[in-house]
């Protein structure tokens, strides 16, 4: 219970305010960063923006790469290890909590989505904001402290604004002109989403709906964009 000397107050404001409705929410959105939910939806961006989604497939995986390297550095405990009537959403986890890999796969596709759009468009706005309540979804289902998120989201912005900029000196055009630039995206989505629809456990477990929807919503895509390319090649 949250008391005058708190060391976590801004921890226990998030976390206590549980409630079914937020539980559902959270429950799902946090999902979001899950790594093979964030490759997937890179992947798609790869079949409408070739460079933005390349640059985002490597930043994901170099920020989790770095992430990880932090992690075992420091061995940070998670709140259910230090503190007492934790509100968890999912499994009960206790060591490795800084910083947050969801938060730090939520910060690239926060910056993709300004990427994509411009910081004009709401659309940017409302995707962005997503990813921003994805990663604060781990606090709110007792995973991870503020510091574990933020620090997270900083690191998966700055490495896909490193990743975006170093893109423009790829012949990304030159790959264009090939059919595979598309067809080699179109398989791994394929894949990525045969995985996470056939039996792959999502972290948090309450984001399970994530990995029947999202297969199917990259499938149909995925359908669409082949019969118009293929169409187009005729």
């Amino acid at each position: 219970m949250q008391t005058a000397s708190d060391p976590y107050p801004l921890f226990h404001m998030i976390n206590n305010a549980h409630t079914p409705a937020g539980d559902l929410f959270f429950g799902v959105l946090s999902g979001l960063g899950d790594g093979l939910v964030v490759a997937l939806l890179c992947s798609l961006l790869m079949l409408f923006r070739l460079r933005l989604g390349i640059a985002a497939l490597i930043a994901y995986l170099l920020s989790g790469l770095i992430t990880q390297v932090i992690k075992h550095m420091f061995d940070m405990p998670r709140p259910p290890a230090l503190l007492e009537h934790v509100h968890v959403l999912g499994s009960t986890l206790t060591s490795h909590s800084f910083p947050s890999g969801h938060a730090t796969s939520d910060g690239v596709m926060l910056l993709v989505a300004f990427l994509l759009w411009s910081v004009k468009s709401w659309r940017s706005w409302s995707v962005g904001g997503l990813f921003v309540l994805a990663a604060i979804g781990r606090v709110y289902g007792g995973v991870h402290f503020p510091t574990d998120v933020m620090t997270g989201l900083g690191i998966g912005v700055v490495t896909m604004w490193i990743l975006w900029r170093w893109s423009g000196s790829w012949p990304v055009e030159r790959w264009l002109q090939s059919q595979w630039a598309w067809k080699i995206p179109g398989l791994i989505v394929a894949v990525e989403a045969a995985v996470l629809g056939l039996g792959y456990h999502m972290q948090p477990s309450t984001a399970q709906p994530l990995a029947v929807a999202l297969p199917v919503a990259a499938l149909m895509v995925l359908m669409h964009v082949w019969k118009e390319r293929l169409a187009h090649e005729q």
